[in-house]
């Protein structure tokens, strides 16, 4: 049997963090600087860093959902903090660099989670907050919630991994279309032109926030809970798949070299080896409702994908 998340001890975070465990087997993180909508700050990305580091290290932990606190999920970096950590033109430069390495913009925009994230858009994504969602397996927003990667209007770039995802997810045209002329994309756009948004609930804009956060996270936990009725392996396995085949689009991999390394991998051994397959095939034969063990121990941490 699984054990219970109930009973896990939650990371110690600062205030522009607030974590809970809404459902079994599901991370809630939540952005918490509402006055800024949510800009990403240092201190807020090296607690979100944290956090994930952990997540991922947790096997009664199947799934975590990302959201914001106010009108905005993420309104993209904290200019004030950007500008005070770019003194130095070649250490800001280096500095960048380590930023994608170590899983990107809120440690999450290019990081290769082994976990399924959902994204809950309630209000802005914009810049750095579009990138987050674009890097989260599942993204669920209300009517209102607007997406953008504005970052050419301001003399900079959607350098931590928005321009690959959005080029991915919405093909060449599409894609230049958000980054070249900066127009926002309301989130019914999102979802049926451009591809990144799985459903849009409806919540009008005179609805209050706290409504229509409510709204958003009831939403997401329901997809989170589809999610943690299956077998934690075979999503662990299944998401691999995934983001190997993102390597297909590259060049890089055929679809033959992308279905052999995710089946030799050691995430697929330990999934062929484990409780879950045997006891999911069992209980079909038996016709009753499985009961999982926890995901794979120990997951190899993977940070970060190629982009």
């Amino acid at each position: 049997m699984a054990s219970s998340s109930s009973n896990l001890t939650l990371p110690v975070v600062g205030e522009h963090l607030i974590l809970s465990i809404p459902a079994p087997r599901v991370l809630m993180v939540k952005m918490n600087r509402p006055r800024q909508l949510n800009a990403m700050s240092w201190g807020m990305e090296q607690d979100m860093a944290k956090t994930f580091d952990w997540f991922e290290q947790q096997p009664s932990l199947w799934v975590a959902i990302l959201t914001g606190n106010g009108r905005g999920f993420c309104a993209g970096q904290d200019l004030k903090s950007f500008m005070e950590n770019q003194s130095d033109s070649e250490d800001a430069f280096e500095q960048q660099y380590n930023r994608i390495k170590q899983g990107g913009f809120g440690s999450v925009s290019t990081r290769r989670f082994n976990k399924p994230i959902v994204a809950a858009v309630d209000g802005y994504a914009m810049g750095g907050g579009t990138e987050l969602a674009l890097n989260c397996d599942l993204v669920i927003a209300t009517s209102r919630s607007v997406f953008g990667l504005p970052e050419a209007a301001r003399g900079v770039v959607a350098a931590m991994g928005g321009i690959a995802r959005i080029s991915q997810v919405a093909g060449h045209q599409r894609a230049a279309e958000m980054l070249l002329t900066c127009d926002p994309v309301p989130a019914i756009d999102a979802r049926n032109r451009f591809g990144f948004v799985n459903a849009v609930v409806d919540v009008s804009k005179e609805e209050s926030v706290e409504k229509g956060q409510a709204i958003i996270e009831a939403e997401a936990i329901r997809w989170a809970q589809k999610i943690t009725a299956n077998s934690p392996d075979s999503v662990i396995v299944s998401k691999q798949g995934l983001d190997l085949a993102r390597d297909i689009g590259k060049g890089t991999l055929g679809i033959d070299e992308v279905t052999g390394q995710n089946y030799l991998s050691e995430m697929s051994a330990a999934w062929r080896e484990g409780d879950n397959i045997r006891e999911g095939v069992t209980a079909f034969f038996e016709k009753r409702k499985p009961e999982w063990t926890d995901s794979i121990p120990p997951i190899p941490m993977k940070k970060t994908s190629k982009l």
